[in-house]
């Protein structure tokens, strides 16, 4: 038998080969397999993933959107609770405010092409201002507040200082809101606790001046601010800031140009683009925004004019009338001297009244306590004394046990034409008068409401007058007191309330 010939093996181990082979082509192609299907996994969950990361970029995007829109909204309109912003277009947002007590949660849902959404929201403080009604002091002149007058408040509320005509000069501590037609000028310790909507401009010429909550000006010429401003600052004419450092807490919007000097922006900036802008070694944290033109941000305050007041017996329905007459050397009960003159018996004698009373002493010269006698009177009631002219020198008024009297002193305006009608003498001198706590007293006249300065005057209730002349040591504490007739808005503004967006307290993911 003839044997075929085998250079590397025999057949039988070819046969060997070729299986071995086969079977490591068949472990290839499964192992080669199971990667292509782990790689097509890999791919999908990649792509998903990628999908899934998009849709939440962009709901987040929308969502921060609608919050940057709102916030900015809510500065740029005063209008913080109940607010509403929302975008049907990318982004797509639906941005919500709520207020509570004196914080504000602004909520924003934001919605990516997909429909994923995702709502975040943000907290800020917040305060509401009232600053028009009811003016705790009202003068119809420029006027000037130095350190010497020390304002008060009541129950924590801000004192109302409204000046319709005239310029208003700060160099004290004031717990208000102020409301001026004209310019607002700080000369050195001037700590305005409150907002400043002025109907001119603002000359702020101290690095330690400071006004805390919103500063509106209407004015277009150039403000000048070398201090603090806590809240937004709206202006229609060029910002002028100083070298001192300070800060403006809110936004800036403004009709003019701005010069930073060192002044640090914790909000943001709006204003003209074709205006200058010297940024300097100033900062803004917020954004810069330069619109083609930005038109009157700073609304001009509105007054109503002056109220005339001249008396009626109709107005006081009730009320015992005390009429005094103008007997020449004369001290007798029902004469002016009964008042004028030492001991001043008709001072003391108002304590005994317990029916609402009228004390007309218009036929006198004037009403004084200027007679060396120093008057306490425990008041039980209601009292209004008329006159033409009043001297209140070391004057006090208490209230009796149990008793919460009001107290007015009026000098009248017989002129009826909605402006302060001032004839000589006819002055409200408060000069060493006290009106102590549990009484409210009104002091209404067209002429001065003159503190002499005595060093110890104290004034619960409000003032109404053509001007004001400051002196020493008057401690006031405004309590809500008006005249009959008086509207309620006889010293509202354009705007009644101020509502001041503070500080970020806290921002997050709603689940």
């Amino acid at each position: 038998m003839i044997t075929p010939f085998r250079r590397d093996g025999s057949a039988d181990q070819r046969r060997n080969d070729d299986g071995a082979v086969l079977v490591v082509a068949l472990v290839v192609m499964l192992v080669l397999g199971i990667a292509g299907l782990t790689a097509a996994a890999i791919v999908t969950n990649t792509t998903n993933s990628l999908v899934g990361g998009r849709d939440s970029a962009q709901a987040r995007a929308a969502a921060d959107a609608g919050l940057a829109q709102i916030v900015a909204q809510a500065r740029r309109s005063s209008a913080v609770c109940g607010a509403t912003a929302r975008s049907t277009v990318a982004p797509v947002y639906v941005a919500t405010s709520t207020c509570d007590g004196a914080r504000v949660t602004f909520a924003s849902t934001g919605r990516g092409a997909s429909g994923r959404e995702i709502t975040l929201a943000a907290v800020y403080e917040y305060s509401t201002q009232n600053i028009g009604g009811d003016g705790d002091m009202v003068f119809f002149g420029k006027t000037t507040f130095t350190d010497e007058v020390l304002a008060h408040t009541l129950d924590d509320e801000l004192l109302s200082i409204v000046i319709p005509t005239g310029d208003f000069t700060c160099q004290s501590v004031i717990p208000a809101n102020i409301v001026l037609s004209g310019n607002f000028l700080t000369k050195g310790g001037c700590d305005v606790q409150g907002s400043v909507v002025a109907g001119g401009r603002i000359d702020m010429s101290n690095g330690t001046d400071t006004v805390r909550g919103t500063l509106s000006l209407a004015g277009t010429g150039t403000n000048n601010i070398q201090g603090t401003v806590g809240g937004d600052i709206l202006a229609g004419g060029t910002l002028d800031f100083g070298w001192n450092a300070k800060t403006v807490g809110g936004d800036v919007t403004t009709a003019g140009a701005v010069m930073l000097g060192s002044q640090r922006l914790l909000g943001s900036l709006t204003m003209p683009a074709g205006a200058q802008f010297a940024r300097e070694s100033g900062s803004v944290a917020g954004t810069i925004n330069t619109p083609e033109t930005v038109s009157a941000p700073a609304a001009a305050p509105t007054f109503a004019p002056w109220f005339d007041y001249r008396y009626r017996a109709s107005d006081w329905t009730g009320y015992d009338v005390i009429t005094l007459a103008d007997v020449r050397g004369s001290s007798a009960e029902g004469t002016c001297g009964y008042f004028n003159a030492s001991p001043g018996t008709g001072w003391t004698s108002l304590a005994t009244r317990t029916t609402p009373t009228i004390l007309d002493a218009r036929a006198c010269a004037e009403l004084s306590s200027n007679n060396g006698s120093h008057p306490d009177v425990a008041l039980k009631t209601d009292l209004v004394l008329l006159a033409n002219d009043f001297d209140l020198t070391r004057l006090t008024f208490r209230p009796a046990s149990g008793a919460a009297p009001d107290l007015w002193f009026v000098v009248e305006d017989t002129v009826n034409d909605g402006v302060p009608s001032c004839v000589r003498g006819r002055d409200i001198l408060i000069n060493g008068t006290v009106i102590e706590a549990g009484i409210a007293a009104m002091a209404y006249t067209p002429c001065i409401i003159d503190v002499a300065g005595m060093g110890n005057d104290l004034w619960h209730g409000a003032f109404y007058g053509g001007t004001f002349d400051y002196g020493g040591g008057l401690s006031f504490y405004g309590k809500s007191i008006d005249l009959p007739g008086m509207p309620e808005s006889d010293t509202s503004v354009g705007v009644e309330t101020l509502e001041a967006l503070g500080l970020l307290v806290s921002q997050r993911d709603v689940p």
